[in-house]
């Protein structure tokens, strides 16, 4: 028989516990005190009342831009014809079109500029009709036209590749 002594892979396992669990819970507290916000006693600052939500040439650019991007005839027109691609401009109508709601109704805004949305409708109009839209010339659509020669023989090679449907046999 051997005699009662202490192995020492369990105590090692215990002692290597103990560590950890203690280690842990530091860490735990300590990121806890890190997170905690900090109150100060400090009072609200006084601000002046604003005096226009933003500036006439800034309510301008923002009626018009929001104006292209809320009709889809502007708003393809406009992705056609822009040098920055598809993705760029339309990222910049997505952005410009909330701007207008907040704005469109503001007295103290349309008093001092006048309401340039309702003119920026009448100008866009206007503008499209004379071939161009947001200072730009309008770019024809890329693709065949319909009396070209070659939308027959697509409209062959199309159908000899697909096969005949089914309801014209």
């Amino acid at each position: 028989m051997t005699p009662n002594t202490i192995k020492p892979l369990p105590l090692y396992i215990y002692l290597i516990l103990l560590i950890q669990i203690t280690l842990t819970n530091g860490a735990a507290i300590q990121i806890r005190t890190i997170l905690t916000p900090r109150q100060t006693p400090t009072p609200t600052p006084i601000t002046p009342p604003p005096s226009l939500i933003m500036s006439c040439p800034e309510y301008s650019r923002v009626a018009n831009l929001s104006t292209i991007a809320s009709n889809t005839t502007l708003r393809g027109a406009f992705l056609r014809s822009s040098s920055l691609g598809t993705f760029a401009a339309a990222h910049i109508l997505d952005v410009e079109k909330p701007k207008l709601a907040s704005i469109k109704f503001d007295k103290d805004l349309n008093q001092q500029c006048g309401n340039l949305s309702e003119l920026a409708i009448v100008e866009a109009d206007r503008n499209l009709t004379n071939g161009v839209v947001a200072g730009m010339r309008l770019l024809d659509a890329p693709g065949v036209a319909p009396d070209n020669l070659a939308m027959p023989i697509l409209a062959v090679l199309f159908v000899v590749l697909m096969g005949v449907p089914a309801s014209a046999l």
